[in-house]
């Protein structure tokens, strides 16, 4: 019979063993790089007894001094030495409590650096920005500079939105651990998170971010945890439900790493058979090697490499990037031809304008691109350019089997620079005369600019060179203004204007001008008064010859003087802006 026991007794002993082992334990290095949120309560040692308590080994060092930012970090030594050590799982980075609100453009670049560093001595660890939260009532030393920091809910919700911003672009994970104190902030008040300053962790603040880092560093379930850091039984089990909910069951929400990518893009250099490549990551962190064809190769995300002969090769590209799962390897080729033709991009004119025609020179057969995307063009001559894009135009033709690619045309559009500003009438009728301003980029006008009124699309000869419109009754009105020395005389700038009312019974369309000019006529000054759409900007000040009388930085009200300006009638515009043009007469 005490055979018998003894047997059972072993038995039972092999399947506890059995059911320790299902448990499969597991063993992560980690490095915390933080501050006094990090050191209070000791949390890399708190991480390191509730895994233990679930069976598993985590080995870990840290650096928590206390105010430390990330850019302090990755430009402390004691920091620097313990990122080249090397060997690392992972590295927990933790900004300042409020660094990500109030030095946020500091706060990514530095993370990213910090990342950057870690990446270069622990090629396959894993960054994991450590999300920390909004204090208890808010930061009222910070509420007037920054208003979503006068309230917990503004402060935390800012801050998790900064700390998943960076996780993203660095392709990291990130630990919630915001999310699981809103979450026992608002289910179980009871508990109390914060210390007496409502800032730093309680031990159950910290109980609840050692849960956390548990779920996302060993990927397993918190509720395993065993170790209650002197908390109550009820509230450890809280806390570890919480962090089982918020994290566990949604790991892939805070998982930020991406697979290699690889995509080749490439453009004629200026060398001889020159290529100039860029490997396209689509914000992936990775490795790159190139294999050129011909036995060359580089490591670099942009290579320029030169062919010693034409001839064909079929290019390479390899990406990776790795994590505790392993290596991970992306691949793509292209191949590429040196013919014993060069296509060249030409423009009809020196200057390109618009509506021009691109060209090459004869071939078998082409492919038009814009800015290395294919266009439906596979003709000698691409029409009308600019209805596919401005510039970056190449052109793929084949002779004799053989296809090459010309180097990118990188003209650009030089247009005749006239705009101008008819000045609103309010309802132009039958009799009425609409004047408008001629105007020029450069702010001047060379005089030999030809103006041509149209009506319904028929040309009003009599208003030739005119710069005022005679309304002759209800139709559609048009303005074209060509400069015939201009680089491209053919470029037309235009206003369109339609009237509607005849003579008696027209419908009234009067609107509301967004700003007023008084007196009207006026002699010593005049006031401007926006009264909606105000914007920055400089008012100009025109004569009828399209001259710059007056120019001035806008108010939303302001008095110019006019008092040394000569007898007649004025226009008044606002650079960049959709107000429109006033006019008043000086006397």
């Amino acid at each position: 019979m005490l055979q018998k026991n003894i047997l059972f007794v072993l038995f039972l002993s092999v399947l506890g063993l059995a059911g320790h082992e299902v448990k499969a334990q597991l063993k992560r290095k980690v490095l915390f790089l933080g501050n006094s949120y990090t050191g209070v309560n000791n949390l890399p040692q708190l991480v390191r007894d509730v895994a233990l308590s679930a069976g598993d080994t985590l080995v870990f060092d840290s650096h928590t001094p206390g105010g430390y930012r990330l850019i302090d970090h990755h430009n402390d030594l004691i920091s620097q030495s313990k990122i080249m050590n090397g060997g690392w799982d992972y590295v927990v980075i933790q900004g300042q409590s409020q660094e990500p609100i109030t030095i946020s453009s500091q706060f990514n670049s530095a993370g990213s650096a910090l990342h950057t560093k870690i990446k270069q001595y622990n090629p396959c660890a894993v960054t994991v920005p450590y999300m920390t939260w909004g204090r208890k009532n808010g930061d009222a030393s910070n509420c007037a500079s920054f208003p979503v920091m006068c309230t917990y809910q503004g402060m935390d919700t800012t801050l998790r939105a900064r700390y998943l911003s960076l996780t993203k672009f660095i392709n990291g994970e990130v630990s919630p651990v915001s999310v699981v104190w809103n979450y026992l902030r608002q289910n179980h008040p009871s508990i109390d998170l914060y210390q007496a300053d409502e800032s730093h962790p309680s031990a159950a603040g910290s109980y609840a971010a050692a849960c956390c880092f548990y779920a996302m560093l060993l990927k397993k379930d918190p509720t395993l945890i065993t170790f209650s850091f002197g908390l109550s039984p009820a509230n450890a089990s809280i806390i570890r439900n919480a962090a089982k909910l918020k994290v566990f069951d949604s790991l892939q929400l805070w998982n930020f790493k991406k697979l290699p990518v690889a995509n080749i893009q490439y453009e004629v250099g200026p060398g001889t058979n020159e290529l100039l490549f860029q490997s396209v990551s689509l914000g992936v962190n990775q490795t790159t090697l190139w294999h050129f064809g011909d036995g060359d190769s580089s490591t670099s995300a942009y290579a320029a490499h030169s062919y010693a002969a034409n001839g064909t090769y079929t290019v390479t590209l390899t990406t990776t990037n790795c994590d505790l799962q392993g290596l991970h390897t992306n691949m793509t080729d292209t191949v590429i031809q040196f013919c014993n033709h060069t296509p060249t991009v030409y423009s009809q004119q020196p200057m390109l304008c618009a509506y021009d025609t691109l060209w090459t020179q004869a071939a078998d057969s082409f492919q038009w691109l814009a800015y290395g995307v294919p266009i439906p063009v596979t003709s000698q001559f691409l029409a009308n350019y600019n209805q596919y894009a401005i510039s970056g135009f190449s052109v793929v033709s084949t002779v004799n089997g053989c296809s090459e690619m010309s180097r990118t045309f990188t003209g650009m559009y030089q247009g005749s620079g006239y705009y101008f500003d008819a000045a609103g009438v309010g309802n132009p009728c039958f009799g009425d005369t609409i004047p408008f301003v001629v105007l020029h980029i450069n702010g001047s006008l060379p005089g030999s600019e030809n103006i041509f009124w149209y009506k319904n699309d028929t040309l009003l000869p009599f208003m030739t060179h005119q710069d005022t419109l005679l309304i002759s009754g209800p139709g559609k009105y048009n303005c074209q203004v060509i400069n015939p020395v201009s680089n491209c005389p053919l470029d037309t700038t235009f206003f369109q204007l339609e009237v509607t009312c005849a003579t008696l019974g027209f419908e009234d369309r009067r609107e509301d001008l967004g700003w007023s000019v008084y007196p009207n006529p006026a002699s010593e000054t005049i006031t401007l008064q926006f009264k909606s759409g105000f914007s920055s900007g400089q008012v100009q000040i025109f004569d009828v010859m399209g001259r710059i009388a007056r120019e001035l930085e806008a108010q939303a009200s302001m008095e110019i003087p006019i008092a040394d300006l000569p007898g007649g009638l004025y226009y008044i515009r606002q650079k960049n802006s959709r107000q429109p043009v006033l006019r008043f007469v000086k006397y």
